[in-house]
């Protein structure tokens, strides 16, 4: 019998449109800097140490695609694409994994993949630079294994079974949520393999081996690599606290940081992912699968891995829990392709060829196939589309690009200051500049006391408390840089002005307007030269709007002066503040206005129209 082009290569074409889906929506850039992506944008380049467990398999291959085969772009885009070539196979495999568990039905296969590749939790992770596209890649690689082991499996199939599943723990901790459901799987399918026989040292061999691959923490610290966290002390006590994460075993019982869910939440996250007809489906398919299925056994093994990952997810108290259903996801994509697959059984035969004489068979296709895939999206999540995302990158080179002076120090969270040694380790940038991550507020602030006496140049990305009137301040870039009281330097406005505001109070007297080089949309720098005239009694404010030809208000956004790291109040009588802001700038703007205003009252207190000089790019 001729064999379509779905049988042919199937998966491959199953793999290729994920891989151009997800490459053409991935992330151009760093994408937040409060997550681990950017610490993987990072960590994975450099060969350093992530983050409990370490991630070793994750760092080198990553290490390895973005410095050796992809070496393409940037770093954080190199990771992106990273993910979504893992994603891609994910797809492909899971495509053949629904075929396989449907008894070779192509609508099997193709629900399964299309339903879990376009499923919003998963999507996002493939436009990112995250570890569960290849943890994922591995739950179906072990799947799909195990159940094409056959009655009588070769020795070498069950080494790569064996090797897969340790190489999968060497990834991501969570993989070890397969192995209770793979054993009762073995032992009921493969009695053979029961019995103590020589071949067993291999197998154990196989899975342990991949372990090793552990000892790239301890190697990398010795040459010096670091943790960005700073956690990891390079002993054997401290080996065994990163490996093991045990410092993350709170989790289970309490986390600030995690959202309560009820039955509820988790059921409208599951229709947010396949719509409820799909979801149906999937119920159906799961159990059609072990009631009437002659693959009871393999179906057994769905089960088992969907129920033994959604008991972790729903213990496990962190904020972006979603992730760890995944796995979830994944077998209840398999239910939907059975389920699928019986309902495509019901109707008459389909023909993978075009031939329009059988026309019956694309009546059932565009009047109850399509329709029913539109109608899965009710409920559905967005598409994800991070390919003009932009923003957090954006910042990153703005943070870098300050003309910062030999030793300063740049004080301030921990995702923030991760931007700024991506762009050192990544484009050279900031060659003067050092890094200085403080989360606990006290420690920010007798840091900048510390430094500030020693005659450092000190920056900081966003407000420390208790300082505003120990010290002055000017805005440089998206940083303030702190000064000792009354000594601050401020530059030489490009414009000039000597505008009063607030009865007379404060004086405008100059500013600089720039258009920032930097990728995706443009933007506009605007300067600001501040100088009161006596001690300020109001809290003030900025209302700033980008006008049209027309005075139509194109963008408006509220900011603080000095980023709120230092009020209007604790300002010097008689002392230039230098105070910068960058903004979004929509095409046709050709004015900037900008409102003073008490924030208290919100009462106005001054206004100034800043026209865009038109040789600006």
């Amino acid at each position: 019998m001729k064999k379509s082009v779905w049988d042919a290569g199937g998966g491959w074409l199953v793999g290729l449109a994920a891989l151009l889906l997800y490459a053409l929506t991935a992330a151009p850039g760093i994408v937040e800097l409060f997550d681990d992506s950017l610490e993987f944008q990072l960590v994975a380049p450099t060969f350093a140490i992530a983050h409990p467990t370490g991630y070793p398999l994750y760092t080198l291959l990553g290490g390895l695609w973005s410095r050796v085969v992809f070496p393409f772009g940037n770093w954080a885009w190199r990771m992106n694409l990273f993910s979504a070539l893992a994603g891609a196979g994910t797809i492909a495999l899971l495509y053949l994994l629904g075929r396989r568990l449907t008894g070779g039905n192509p609508w099997g296969g193709l629900a399964a993949a299309a339903v879990f590749a376009l499923s919003p939790v998963w999507w996002s992770q493939t436009t990112v630079a995250e570890v569960y596209a290849l943890h994922n890649l591995f739950v179906v690689a072990i799947l799909y294994t195990a159940i094409s082991l056959g009655k009588q499996p070769s020795n070498r199939q069950v080494t790569l079974l064996c090797g897969l599943a340790g190489l999968s723990l060497t990834h991501h901790r969570t993989a070890v949520l397969l192995l209770p459901g793979l054993a009762l799987y073995l032992l009921w399918t493969q009695p053979r393999l029961r019995r103590p026989q020589v071949r067993w040292l291999g197998w154990i061999g196989a899975f342990l081996l991949p372990l090793l691959l552990y000892l790239y923490i301890p190697l990398r610290a010795a040459r010096g690599a670091v943790d960005l966290q700073g956690d990891y002390a390079n002993t054997w006590a401290g080996f065994w606290r990163h490996v093991l994460a045990s410092g993350y075993t709170g989790f289970f019982s309490a986390n600030p940081l995690a959202v309560a869910r009820t039955p509820a939440d988790w059921l409208a996250l599951a229709v947010s992912q396949f719509g409820w007809l799909f979801l149906g489906l999937a119920v159906i398919g799961l159990g059609a699968g072990v009631v009437r299925s002659a693959r009871r056994a393999e179906w057994g093994l769905v089960w088992l891995t969907l129920a033994a990952n959604l008991l972790f997810a729903l213990n496990y108290r962190v904020a972006d829990v979603e992730v760890f259903w995944l796995p979830v996801f994944l077998c209840l994509a398999l239910g939907a392709g059975n389920g699928m697959g019986l309902l495509m059984s019901q109707l008459p035969p389909l023909r993978w060829s075009i031939d329009m004489r059988e026309w019956r068979q694309w009546v059932v296709v565009l009047f109850l196939v399509i329709p029913l895939g539109f109608s899965s999206a009710i409920g559905h999540g967005p598409p994800v589309n991070r390919s003009d995302d932009w923003a957090a990158h954006n910042y990153a080179l703005a943070l870098a690009s300050v003309d910062f002076p030999p030793n300063s120090r740049v004080v301030g969270l921990r995702g923030q200051t991760t931007a700024l040694q991506f762009m050192q380790a990544s484009a050279g940038m900031a060659p003067n500049a050092q890094a200085v991550p403080l989360d606990n507020p006290d420690e920010r602030r007798a840091f900048v006391e510390q430094s500030v006496a020693a005659g450092l140049p000190v920056y900081l990305t966003q407000e420390v408390a208790g300082i505003e009137y120990a010290y002055s301040f000017s805005g440089e870039g998206v940083l303030v840089r702190v000064w000792p009281r009354g000594e601050s330097q401020a530059g030489t406005p490009t414009h000039a002005t000597e505008l009063a505001l607030a009865d007379g109070q404060l004086q405008l007297t100059g500013y600089d307007l720039d258009v920032l080089d930097q990728p995706g949309d443009p933007a506009l720098r605007v300067v600001l030269y501040w100088r009161p005239t006596v001690q300020l009694s109001q809290r003030l404010k900025l209302s700033l709007r980008l006008l049209s030809s027309s005075g139509e208000v194109l963008r408006a956004e509220d900011r603080y002066p000095l980023r709120q790291v230092a009020a209007t109040l604790a300002w010097l009588p008689g002392e230039i503040v230098q105070d910068a802001y960058d903004l979004p700038r929509p095409p046709g703007s050709v004015e900037l206005l900008v409102i003073v205003y008490d924030e208290a009252t919100v009462a106005e207190v001054g206004r100034m129209s800043l026209p865009i000089p038109q040789n600006l790019p």
